[in-house]
C-alpha cells in the first residue's frame, strides 16, 4: 500500500493528502462495514452450546494452521486494479483502496494470523471484542500507512536495494511460524476441552 501512497506523497503534497484523506475515510467504512457480518456471526455463535464452540475453535486452529504449515494460506489472489492507480483522483483512489484492504477478505494474505484471531472472537460470543478488533485492525492498519508515508519509511520497505525491504523468501517461513502456533494452541484447546 505504501508503494502507491509513497510516491503520490513525494511527487505532490496535496495529491498526497488526498489520497490519505481518503484512506482514512476508507479504512473507517471498511471497518464498519466489516463489522455487520462479524457481529451476526457472532450473535449466531452466542446461541451455540460452548462445547460445540470449542470444537469449532479447534478445527479452525487446525484447519488455518495445517494450510499454513503447507503453505497454503488461504486467500484471493487478486488486488486492487493497477490501473486505478493511474485514472483515479487521489482521494478517491484512497478510499477505493482502503475500502477494498479494510474488508479484509479480498487481499492476499500471508498467514492465517489474521483469520484465526477474528473467527476464535467470533466464536467467543461477545460482540464488543469482535468490534473492537475490526475497527482497531483497520485503525491501525491506516494509521501505519499515514506514518510510513509521511515518515518517508515506505520507500525503504519497497526500495530493492534496502535492507529493511519485507523480502518474499520470509514468507514461507512466516506461515511455518503461524502455522505451529495455531496447531499448538489447538492442542492446549484439546486439553482444555478433556
Amino acid at each position: 500500500m505504501v508503494g502507491v501512497s509513497d510516491p503520490l506523497w513525494r511527487e505532490d503534497r496535496r495529491h498526497g493528502l488526498r489520497f490519505l484523506g481518503g484512506f482514512a475515510v476508507g479504512s473507517a467504512v471498511a471497518a464498519a462495514v466489516l463489522s455487520m457480518p462479524l457481529l451476526l456471526l457472532t450473535e449466531v455463535a452466542a446461541a451455540i452450546n460452548p462445547t460445540v464452540r470449542a470444537v469449532a475453535l479447534v478445527a479452525l486452529l487446525l484447519g488455518l494452521g495445517v494450510a499454513d504449515l503447507l503453505n497454503r494460506t488461504p486467500h484471493v489472489w487478486r488486488q486492487v486494479p493497477q490501473r486505478f492507480a493511474r485514472t483515479l483522483p487521489p482521494g478517491r483512489l484512497g478510499l477505493i483502496w482502503a475500502i477494498d484492504l479494510g474488508l479484509l477478505v479480498t487481499t492476499q494474505k500471508t498467514t492465517s494470523l489474521l483469520w484465526i484471531g477474528l473467527g476464535g472472537l467470533v466464536l467467543a460470543g461477545s460482540p464488543v471484542p469482535v468490534l473492537l478488533a475490526a475497527m482497531v485492525v483497520s485503525m491501525v492498519f491506516a494509521a501505519g500507512v499515514v506514518l510510513l508515508t509521511v515518515a518517508r519509511i515506505g520507500s525503504t520497505l519497497t526500495d530493492p536495494l534496502s535492507p529493511l525491504r519485507i523480502r518474499a523468501q520470509w514468507v514461507p517461513w512466516l506461515r511455518r511460524a503461524s502455522g505451529a502456533t495455531a496447531v499448538a494452541l489447538a492442542g492446549f484447546e484439546i486439553a482444555r476441552l478433556l
